[in-house]
């Protein structure tokens, strides 16, 4: 499934399959030493997905880079562009420092509401519109988000975080 459009990727009809006989003609002789590239230290890698969930409010981490969007203790806010035209009753989480006119994130794109039973997502009826686990959303309909769902506002495609709620 495509990231960006959610097409399927499949194989094409006209795809053929190459098996190479030997692993040398694709990746040339290896050096006589090569266990001593195998023993090698990794090279430093930037951590991935490296956020806390806090114990009130909900998180939404980038899936490009893994880091938080937002941490949000509000119980409603919005995903959307800040502008000045536009003026917000409710907060308002700014994407614009994620590329969000490029991702093609409206200035007010949705709502996140917190409920009895965790969270809840309302598109705005957003010019590219939303997606909650890979099911566009109809606008001023609301969804329940659960924890660690995958959202999509435009093309910015993101994790929503939550602790969970206790059901007594």
């Amino acid at each position: 499934m495509c990231i960006y459009c959610n097409t399927p990727l499949g194989e094409h009809p006209n795809q053929k399959t190459v098996m190479l006989k030997n692993i040398r003609e694709v990746t040339g002789a290896l050096p006589e030493d090569y266990e001593d590239y195998l023993d090698a230290p990794l090279p430093p890698t930037e951590r991935f997905m490296d956020f806390e969930i806090p114990s009130k409010g909900i998180v939404l981490i980038n899936l490009e880079n893994g880091q938080p969007l937002a941490i949000q203790k509000e119980k409603v806010f919005i995903l959307g562009r800040v502008s000045a035209e536009i003026s917000l009753e409710l907060p308002l989480v700014d994407l614009t420092p994620y590329s969000a006119l490029e991702l093609g994130i409206s200035r007010v794109h949705v709502m996140i509401r917190q409920t009895k039973n965790g969270y809840e997502i309302m598109d705005l009826e957003s010019s590219n519109g939303t997606w909650l686990e890979n099911q566009r959303l109809i606008p001023k309909q609301p969804y329940h988000i659960e924890s660690g769902d995958r959202i999509r506002i435009g093309r910015l495609n993101m994790l929503a975080f939550y602790p969970r709620v206790s059901k007594s």
